[in-house]
C-alpha cells in the first residue's frame, strides 16, 4: 500500500493514544542481578505464590480435548455454586481484563464517558480509551475513601452510564463500604464492583445483586486459585445484563484448560481456602514487620498485597535498587493511565510507595532484608512464621555398609523429580509419587545391587519415610487422615493414610512376577511397611483389581 502512504495512516486514530502493555523482560531482570530468572523473588503482579490445586493439575493431565470447543455450562453451574447465584447470572471471561471490554461495551455509548477512581488498576482507563470511551476520573479521598459526592456530582453533570469500584482496591487493598456501594446503586448508572481480590477479604457486593440490576460483580480466578497464566474470570449480573453481555462474547473466549482447572480447583476448595489463608496470615506478619522499620509505613489492606510508604525517599528508586538484589516489587508515578479527564494526578500520591505482593515466608524475609540494606536500615526484627506456613522441606542422608541413599523433599512443590537407585522401575514409581503428589523429590542411591536388590529398596524406603517425618514437622493443624482410588489401564487402588504419628501398615496386593523390570514384586510390599514405620503414619494400600504387574504396582503409587 506504498503509493496509497504508510500503512500507519490507515490505522484507528485511537492506536496513536495506547501505549502497548509491555511485561517484565524476567531475562533482563535476573541477568542485571546476576542471578537465573528461577532465583528472583517475584512480589510485583499479585500473583499467588503457592501452586495449583493438585486435583486441578491432575484433571489437566487425564484431559484429551483439546481439539474440540468447550462446553461451559458445567463451569458456569459450578461458579454459580461457589457465588451463591444462579447459572444465569455468570458470564466467563479470558480473564478479568476480558469482562470489562464486555461491560464498557454494554453500557458506555462511542465517544461516552465512564467513571473511575484513580490510584485504580490502569486496564480501566486503558480499556476505556481502546474503545473510543472516556476515562473521567474522580480521584479517591486522602484517605483512600471513595469521593462519594464527587461521583454524584460528576455522573449528574456528564450522563456517565458506568462506574468502576474496585473492593478491595488497588493498590491499596481497602475495602469499600456496603453502605457506599448502595449509596452509588442508587445513581443512574452502572455500577462494576471489581472483587478481584475479594477472597482475601473484604465484604462481597454479591448479595446486593437481588434488587440491582445495574450492579455487575467482576471476579476472578487469577489470585485466589493461582490460575493467573490460564485467564479465567467472570462476571455476576442480573439476568438480563448477563445475557446482553452474552451476546457480546466471542464464541468459545475461555479455553479449554482453564475451564478443566476451575471446575477441578471447584471441587478442591479446601486446598484452595488453605493457600488464601497461609497468605492472610503471612499479610499481617510481613506488614508488622514493615510498621516497625523507621521511616516505612504500610497500610493495613485486605488482598494479597501491602502498599507501603518510605517516608523521603523515591518508591521507582527503591524498587530498582531492590530489583538489582533479585526483589521485584511493584512501583508507581503520579498518572499512568492513557485518555483520563479530570485531575489524573490527584488523590493519594503514590510517588513514595511500593506495592509489595504477599509472598511464601522465605520469599517476603528476602523482601525485607533487601529493603533493610537498601534504606540502609539495620535487619528487621522479623516474627517467624507460624508453624504451618514454615516451607516443609527435608533433607536426609543415610549411609551403611550395603548402601549410600539421601533425599530432598519439598512438600509443598509443584511436581519435579530427580531420582536416581539403580533400579529404573523403583525410579519410575518414585516419580509417580513425586508427580501426583506435587512434591519436589531428589533421590541419590548407591547399593550392592550386584549382591541383591533389597537393601537399596529398604533404604531408600527409610530415608524417604524420615524424609517426610521431618517436613510434616510437630504435625500441628493437618487434616490427618485422606484416602484416594488412582487407576492405571484395567489396575485400580486404595490408599488410605492417617499421618497421626502412629505407624502400622497394610497392604494387601499380591502379583504374579518375581521381577518387575528390576524390582523384586516382593519388595514393594516391604518398601511401603518401611516407608509408613519411618513416617509414623498409618498406610492402607488395597489393589482393587488389575491383570498386569507393572501397572498394578503404578496404581498403588500413584494412589
Amino acid at each position: 500500500m506504498d503509493q496509497h502512504g504508510p500503512i500507519e495512516s490507515f490505522f484507528s486514530p485511537i492506536i496513536r493514544e495506547l501505549a502497548p502493555y509491555e511485561p517484565p523482560d524476567w531475562e533482563g531482570l535476573a541477568r542485571r542481578a546476576g542471578l537465573d530468572v528461577a532465583q528472583l523473588v517475584r512480589l510485583d503482579a499479585n500473583e499467588n505464590p503457592y501452586p495449583l490445586s493438585p486435583r486441578a493439575v491432575e484433571a489437566l493431565a487425564r484431559f484429551g480435548g483439546y481439539g474440540f470447543y468447550p462446553d461451559y455450562r458445567a463451569l458456569e453451574q459450578g461458579v454459580a455454586r461457589y457465588a451463591g447465584v444462579s447459572a444465569e447470572n455468570v458470564v466467563l471471561g479470558n480473564g478479568g481484563d476480558e469482562i470489562i471490554d464486555l461491560v464498557l461495551r454494554l453500557f458506555v455509548p462511542p465517544g461516552g464517558p465512564a467513571v473511575i477512581c484513580p490510584p485504580a488498576f490502569s486496564m480501566y482507563a486503558a480499556s476505556l480509551a481502546a474503545h473510543g470511551r472516556r476515562a473521567l476520573a474522580v480521584p479517591r479521598c486522602d484517605d483512600w475513601a471513595l469521593d462519594l459526592e464527587g461521583i454524584e456530582a460528576a455522573v449528574a453533570e456528564t450522563g456517565a452510564r458506568l462506574l468502576f469500584v474496585t473492593s478491595p482496591g488497588n493498590p491499596d487493598g481497602q475495602p469499600v463500604p456496603q453502605e457506599a456501594i448502595r449509596r452509588l446503586l442508587a445513581l443512574p448508572v452502572a455500577v462494576l464492583v471489581d472483587e478481584a481480590y475479594v477472597e482475601f477479604g473484604g465484604e462481597s457486593a454479591v448479595p446486593l445483586l437481588d434488587g440491582h440490576p445495574n450492579l455487575v460483580v467482576l471476579r476472578t480466578f487469577s489470585k485466589w486459585a493461582g490460575m493467573a497464566g490460564l485467564r479465567l474470570g467472570y462476571a455476576l449480573a442480573s439476568p438480563a445484563v448477563a445475557a446482553a453481555m452474552h451476546r457480546l462474547r466471542p464464541p468459545y473466549n475461555v479455553n479449554a484448560a482453564a475451564a478443566v482447572a476451575a471446575l477441578a480447583t471447584l471441587e478442591d476448595l479446601a486446598y484452595a481456602r488453605s493457600t488464601v489463608g497461609a497468605v492472610v496470615a503471612e499479610r499481617e506478619r510481613l506488614g508488622a514487620a514493615l510498621r516497625a522499620l523507621p521511616g516505612v509505613s504500610a497500610l493495613p489492606g485486605q488482598a494479597n498485597f501491602l502498599l507501603c510508604r518510605l517516608d523521603g525517599r523515591s518508591g521507582r528508586e527503591v524498587a530498582g535498587a531492590l530489583a538489582l538484589r533479585g526483589v521485584l516489587v511493584r512501583s508507581f508515578g503520579q498518572a499512568e493511565a492513557p485518555g483520563q479527564e479530570g485531575d489524573a494526578a490527584a488523590g493519594p500520591s503514590l510517588v513514595d510507595a511500593l506495592r509489595v505482593t504477599i509472598g511464601r515466608p522465605e520469599q517476603n524475609d528476602a523482601f525485607l532484608s533487601a529493603l533493610c540494606s537498601t534504606l540502609e536500615l539495620p535487619g528487621p526484627a522479623i516474627q517467624p512464621p507460624s508453624y504451618d506456613l514454615q516451607p516443609r522441606r527435608a533433607q536426609v542422608h543415610r549411609q551403611t555398609r550395603e548402601t549410600d541413599v539421601s533425599a530432598t523433599l519439598v512438600l509443598d512443590g509443584t511436581g519435579r523429580y530427580n531420582v536416581e537407585t539403580g533400579i529404573g522401575f523403583l525410579d519410575h514409581m518414585l516419580a509417580q509419587v513425586a508427580a501426583h503428589g506435587l512434591l519436589d523429590l531428589t533421590v541419590r542411591a548407591q547399593g550392592d545391587l550386584q549382591v541383591d536388590e533389597h537393601h537399596t529398596v529398604e533404604d531408600v524406603a527409610i530415608v524417604l519415610g524420615q524424609a517426610l517425618d521431618e517436613a510434616l514437622g510437630d504435625r500441628r493443624g493437618l487434616v490427618r487422615m485422606a484416602h484416594a482410588y488412582a487407576p492405571m489401564d484395567e489396575a485400580l487402588a486404595r490408599v488410605a493414610v492417617d499421618l497421626g504419628g502412629r505407624p502400622y501398615a497394610r497392604v494387601d496386593a499380591t502379583f504374579g512376577r518375581e521381577l518387575i523390570g528390576q524390582l523384586p514384586a516382593e519388595n514393594v510390599k516391604h518398601f511401603l511397611e518401611a516407608f509408613a514405620l519411618e513416617a509414623r503414619m498409618n498406610l492402607h494400600v488395597r489393589l482393587l483389581s488389575g491383570e498386569n504387574d507393572h501397572h498394578r504396582v503404578e496404581a498403588i503409587f500413584k494412589a
